[in-house]
């Protein structure tokens, strides 16, 4: 036996051999192909905990409130906690009970910092949370509206460039007890744009850092369209753009879907004004787009939605005031390589603006429950409902700070269409709730937050992601890093 240990090539014989052993036992008790290890299934589970970080209040002339809430389910034990991103930060808010809207004025919470909403327990599923900022006199209207947002490794936005850019501002939050790295990869229309101050960008434990681009934006002189990717080399930070405009007023640029093939932008406000589509392709290579727009009557054709080229690792921009006119409506871009999309809309004169972004649809299933829990008092909400292939119903709910309801509302949208719904909200601050109808097809769904009136008027626009309560769990399969 000595010997044959001592023998490095006999030694290896003995492993090949119980390895073999090992496998040939594996593949003969294996699962079928699909079939779960142990007669498992897939599995819904409810959703424990969840975190959700707002930016920091950018006008001391606003007032800035976090609104954050989460539908009763019949369920009470839990917890849920506003704090300024911090370590040992003393409560700004504290939520009471599930299906109550939660609201704290955070216009100079701890110097200007981001908040923190942390729920655990019955307050986790299907938790929403935004940041709005709102004239105190609704006589000089200005409004503006961002979702706050989870932290991750990776997050995109599209904002118009040019000359009325005055400055665009990524916002970095880091929420763990590590230092976090990120790096800001601009795309203009001339192509990448990278500085020594977008690369290894340190965000501190429970911290933050910013990332001035304006200047970087005014390198890509050729046309009107960035995208924005905020990328961590470790550890995740939460992250938003702010767009101050020199004569179309200051807003959060919404956060937008990873780049795919195909991207549904929700909620182009209608009205007088420009609408500018933003299509940005990270790739390598010439991406060419074909656009479609959905409005209240249907689809709209024009000739100027097709064959959109896009260059390398750069942007575009394209009008849809020609094809819109004053209508609302929902952007369907489809591609031959993954892009990026959003949309600017700039009232008529130049004093208001409002983005919007692609958003996932709200389907059957956990993923067809959504809800607006910001809106603030002295503002009006229209809905922007897209149904891009199917017809589509939604149940819209609103809910009084307290947690009473209204009557809910049914919005019927046709398959090829945008539906415009004046929703009638109690006073004061309120939420929506927004459930699928059983058997309704996919729905892309935006709020229009509006204070004022007529030319006094400001608008925000606030793309509606699914809130799902409980998420589903794949069966698990043998591996060759789990065998039966």
């Amino acid at each position: 036996m000595k010997l044959l240990v001592e023998n490095r090539f006999a030694l290896l014989g003995l492993v090949a051999i119980a390895l073999s052993a090992l496998f040939g036992v594996a593949f003969v008790t294996r699962p079928e192909p699909g079939e779960a290890t142990g007669g498992g299934s897939a599995e819904t589970m409810r959703i424990e905990s969840a975190l959700r970080v707002c930016p920091p209040a950018q006008d001391e002339d606003l007032l800035t409130e976090a609104a954050a809430f989460t539908p009763y389910r019949g369920e009470e034990d839990g917890e849920l906690l506003l704090t300024a991103n911090r370590a040992n930060a003393h409560r700004l808010a504290e939520g009471e009970l599930p299906g109550q809207l939660l609201t704290a004025d955070v216009s100079d919470a701890d110097e200007g910092r981001h908040t923190v909403l942390r729920a655990e327990g019955a307050f986790a599923g299907g938790l929403e949370a935004a940041q709005t900022a709102v004239a105190e006199d609704g006589d000089d209207a200005n409004a503006s509206a961002v979702r706050c947002t989870e932290p991750g490794w990776s997050t995109w936005f599209t904002a118009p460039s040019g000359e009325d850019l005055k400055k665009l501002t990524v916002h970095l939050a880091n929420v763990d007890s590590e230092t976090a790295v990120a790096n800001v990869d601009v795309y203009a229309a001339d192509g990448p744009i990278a500085e020594e101050e977008t690369r290894g960008v340190e965000v501190p434990p429970e911290g933050e850092a910013t990332v001035e681009l304006g200047e970087l934006t005014e390198l890509g002189s050729s046309g009107r369209a960035v995208a924005v990717h905020v990328r961590t080399a470790s550890g995740r930070v939460a992250a938003s753009l702010f767009a101050e405009r020199s004569k179309g007023g200051s807003e959060w640029a919404p956060a937008t879907e990873r780049p795919a093939t195909r991207q549904v932008v929700a909620g182009v406000p209608g009205g007088g004004g420009s609408r500018t589509l933003v299509v940005a392709a990270p790739g390598d290579e010439p991406v060419s787009v074909d656009v479609r727009l959905f409005g209240p009557d249907g689809e709209i054709e024009h000739e100027s939605l097709n064959d959109l080229d896009v260059p390398p690792a750069a942007s575009a921009a394209l009008s849809l005031e020609g094809p819109l006119g004053k209508q609302a409506a929902t952007v369907l871009v489809e591609s031959d390589r993954p892009v990026v999309a959003g949309v600017l809309a700039e009232r008529e004169g130049g004093d208001d603006s409002a983005y919007t972004a692609a958003v996932p649809a709200l389907e059957e299933g956990p993923g067809g429950t959504a809800a607006v829990p910001a809106d603030p008092e002295g503002t009006s909400t229209e809905l922007l409902v897209g149904a891009v292939e199917q017809d589509a119903s939604l149940i819209v709910t609103p809910v009084a700070e307290d947690g009473t309801t209204a009557d809910p509302m049914k919005v019927e949208v046709a398959a090829g269409s945008t539906a415009e719904v004046e929703v009638d909200s109690p006073k004061g601050a309120h939420a929506l709730l927004l459930e699928l109808s059983d058997g309704s097809g996919p729905v892309h769904a935006a709020a229009v937050l509006t204070q004022g009136k007529g030319e006094k008027r400001s608008t925000a626009v606030l793309p509606i992601p699914p809130a799902p309560a409980e998420v589903r769990l794949p069966p698990v399969v043998d591996s060759l890093t789990a065998l039966p």
